[in-house]
């Protein structure tokens, strides 16, 4: 059947959109009005975070065709080396102070404001620190220049301070708008640079361009529904009081970012960027499928939060059911990408990136740790056991860099993904020998391990 086109070109999109509009109108008829507010909340940031993980895999594919392993990794050593010391710019303070905004809104001015100016002192400190580390350690002109141009950028992240107060009052669409069309312009304009063939150092100037962009977006945002920043004042005694109460969240991300961005570092470092380059792509990967149990966590943490406040037992059998959920995914994703892992490296970035294909089946079995690690967050939450997280998580990248020391220069990548291996099997498992309060979680997630396929009811 044949139509003018002007018409159905038009009528077609308007009925899918009409379609849409009330699929989710209907769909929050189900919801109590109450939480309609927080269900359009997490749905915003759901979409953000989908969005934004599909067209950053997209871009990051073009641009490591273009760019090839040596520069790639270049680029991603850079990265890596400002991601270690990046928990100086944010000082923990973000989940501080949206509780805090939470339970008293009129100290806005006051929140706000105080913890802009220690963000942007961290992000002060993070600059000399990494000037002098940069000293230190002797690198390339060139290498320095990408660097500190991409350092530069956690300055301007001050302002997702902004974020924070959207999150307090559950309208975080404003925010997500603001990073949406940022992380658009800014893949657009890498497309634009792969296509005219520009230099490796316009990429570390598109990363600072969009924090700057981002930063002007939330002021932009905040001034057109909250008024301007200038009310925002600086309170010594709060401050004193958020630091004290953040300072082992610092400890804490600096020594996770450590365990994680090390390796990209040291590679670099003790071998090549071309090694860099190719456990990069390897790396990019399988973080779209960390994803995944965080996703888990989150839908599943509030039941088993109440679990434990009604009986141990339910406590024990939702988390027992848990662990068997997080293992069962690793076998769902892991085992296809352990054997197809080659193929589809050639498939998406190019034969020059084939040695990767290795690496990818090898950061598969990673899954195992990120999955169970995430799982075993939940308790760690419920138990209150932060004190014990961060000796875990220190212990775990002083093992990670000790280890790559050693077999970097025998096995290379191979020995790099090893070493991560090790450490996460020390800091996730065997640490909790020496705890009693993690001893009786130990047996709840080995025995899910070898019971997953007895996975019952996790709500």
């Amino acid at each position: 059947m044949t139509s003018e086109p002007g018409s159905t070109d038009i009528a077609i999109p308007m009925a899918q959109h009409t379609s849409h509009k009330a699929r989710f109108e209907m769909l929050l008829q189900w919801i109590p009005e109450r939480f309609h507010k927080y269900f359009q909340n997490v749905s915003w940031l759901l979409f953000e975070k989908v969005f934004t993980l599909f067209v950053a895999m997209v871009v990051g594919i073009y641009i490591a065709r273009y760019l090839q392993p040596e520069q790639y990794g270049l680029l991603n050593y850079a990265i890596s080396f400002v991601g270690i010391f990046s928990a100086f710019a944010t000082l923990g303070l973000d989940q501080i102070i949206v509780r805090e905004l939470a339970k008293d809104m009129d100290q806005k001015h006051d929140l706000l404001g105080t913890s802009f100016i220690l963000k942007l002192a961290g992000s002060l400190v993070l600059l000399a620190v990494l000037s002098g580390v940069l000293i230190f350690m002797q690198n390339e002109r060139f290498t320095a220049i990408l660097i500190v141009i991409i350092a530069t950028a956690e300055i301007f992240k001050a302002f997702e301070i902004v974020n924070c107060f959207f999150q307090a009052k559950v309208l975080s669409k404003y925010v997500v708008k603001v990073q949406l069309l940022v992380n658009m312009g800014s893949s657009l304009a890498k497309i634009v640079m792969v296509y005219y063939q520009a230099p490796l150092i316009w990429f570390a100037w598109v990363i600072l361009v969009a924090a700057v962009m981002n930063a002007l977006g939330y002021a932009y945002i905040y001034k057109k529904k909250e008024g301007t920043l200038l009310k925002w004042s600086f309170n010594k005694t709060l401050a004193i009081s958020l630091l004290n109460e953040a300072w082992p969240l610092t400890l804490y991300g600096i020594a996770l970012h450590t365990q994680a961005r090390i390796d990209q570092v040291m590679l670099g470092k003790m071998l090549n960027n071309y090694e860099v380059g190719q456990y990069s792509v390897a790396l990019k990967i399988i973080e779209i499928f960390g994803f995944i149990p965080m996703v888990v966590m989150n839908t599943f943490t509030p039941a088993i939060t109440k679990a434990k406040k009604m009986s141990n037992e339910l406590y024990d059998s939702r988390l027992l059911n848990f662990y068997r959920l997080m293992f069962l995914l690793f076998i769902i994703v892991a085992i296809p990408l352990y054997f197809l892992a080659d193929g589809i490296i050639v498939f998406l970035y190019g034969a020059e990136y084939q040695a990767a294909g290795v690496l990818l089946s090898l950061f598969a079995i990673r899954l195992f740790f990120t999955n169970m690690g995430v799982g075993k967050s939940v308790f760690i939450v419920n138990e209150s056991l932060f004190k014990y997280s961060l000796v875990a998580t220190i212990i775990g990248a002083s093992i990670n860099i000790a280890v790559n020391y050693w077999l970097i220069p025998i096995y290379a990548s191979t020995g790099a993904i090893i070493a991560t291996i090790v450490s996460f099997t020390i800091s996730i498992f065997v640490l909790d020998l020496f705890f009693a309060d993690t001893r009786r979680n130990q047996k709840l997630i080995f025995k899910g391990i070898f019971s997953f396929w007895k996975l019952n009811h996790v709500t």
